[in-house]
């Protein structure tokens, strides 16, 4: 019973699997902290598209008053698809 702890292939069975759950726990370590990393980089993007369209919206309203155009501040329905950014996350 006590075979495999004792003799010199049980030793090296016995530091096979530390190495191997330490091994497990290094990947374990990285893929954890790579997500989280995607994690915050989704959150900023998402940050960086959401001043975007508050910027393009104080545009919109700073050119048409700019014009005098009063009546066509809340149109946004003449925008063509093609032209919305509407939920569009920017990429790297």
């Amino acid at each position: 019973m006590y075979d495999l702890a004792y003799g010199p292939s049980g030793l090296i069975s016995i530091a096979a699997a530390v190495l191997v759950a330490m091994l497990c726990l290094w990947v374990w370590f990285l893929v954890n902290r790579a997500s989280v990393r995607a994690n915050e980089q989704i959150h900023l993007l998402q940050e960086i598209a959401e001043q975007q369209r508050q910027q393009t919206a104080l545009l919109k309203t700073l050119v048409q008053t700019a014009r005098g155009d009063k009546a066509a501040l809340d149109d946004d329905d003449d925008l063509s698809p093609a032209l919305s950014y509407k939920g569009f996350i920017p990429e790297r």
